[in-house]
């Protein structure tokens, strides 16, 4: 009985060192930067000494480097490494699938999850999960679309560097949807401010005639890789649903920001 107890009690605290070491890790990566043991310890709430102790088995392995003149800590190469393994190895598309279908089985309307092109300036849909309502319009999967109309573009435009914002407003056309001329540069920024404000999109009618749509931006570790969109017709989306949507499909967005590895909006 006596060895059981005990084998249980070790296991117990293998367990417990575990869990102490990964949310050292996962503090020490969250910290942006050096950090000293002490304020560590604090974020933690544990013990100093025990911090110490994780803090040199880490460093032995390379996933922590400690600065010789501050006694502060970050994170090691090895760290860096496997991280970037993972990264690597993320498949944006598939983690995005069931984020999309939990906003469109909420809402019981079509939903979209949207790629960033860089090199082409441009979006494309990747994943659709639809409602039982019929929708009215045709959206196409894989096909460019434009980043300065409709809500899906401007949920990714508000994140672009200015000068980027600007090259790709001198390259535009107008409203696919309307024809309507493209806005001036201060209208523009004027409304991409609104979008980093409150942190979603909303815009109707622009990209495809009678449609709305509320998109939220997601992020990777390099910046904006995409946004979530839920498009319906305006008529069925009512004015006072919009903020309600615009948080669910911000917090999804969110959600799939950290799976990716990062904040879900820059600091």
């Amino acid at each position: 009985m006596t060895s059981t107890s005990n084998r249980q009690a070790g296991t117990a605290e293998s367990v417990g060192t575990a869990v102490r070491t990964v949310r050292v890790l996962a503090a020490l990566a969250d910290a942006d930067g050096r950090i000293g043991v002490g304020a560590l310890a604090e974020r933690l709430e544990l013990a100093t000494s025990t911090v110490h102790r994780i803090l040199q088995l880490l460093k032995q392995e390379g996933f922590v480097a400690e600065e010789d003149d501050t006694r502060q800590y970050h994170v090691g190469p090895e760290f860096y490494r496997v991280a970037a393994r993972v990264v690597a190895s993320l498949d944006v598309v598939e983690l995005a699938r069931p984020h999309v279908q939990d906003l469109a089985d909420q809402f019981d309307e079509s939903v979209l999850f949207a790629l960033y092109h860089e090199e082409s300036r441009s979006l494309s849909f990747a994943v659709r999960a639809d409602g039982t309502k019929a929708l009215q319009y045709r959206i196409d999967l894989n096909r460019p679309l434009s980043l300065v109309w409709g809500a899906s573009g401007k949920a990714i435009l508000a994140w672009l560097p200015e000068l980027e914002i600007l090259e790709i407003l001198r390259q535009e056309k107008p409203s696919p949807a309307t024809g309507e001329e493209l806005p001036s540069r201060g209208e523009l920024f004027a409304e991409l401010e609104r979008v980093r404000s409150t942190g979603y999109a909303v815009t109707g009618g622009e990209k495809l005639p009678e449609a709305r749509g509320i998109a939220a931006p997601v992020f990777g570790p390099a910046g904006v890789v995409g946004c979530l969109c839920l498009t319906s017709p305006k008529d069925r989306t009512p004015n006072r649903s919009i903020p309600a949507i615009g948080v669910a499909v911000q917090a999804k967005a969110a959600a799939l920001s950290r799976e990716l590895g990062t904040r879900p909006r820059p600091e």
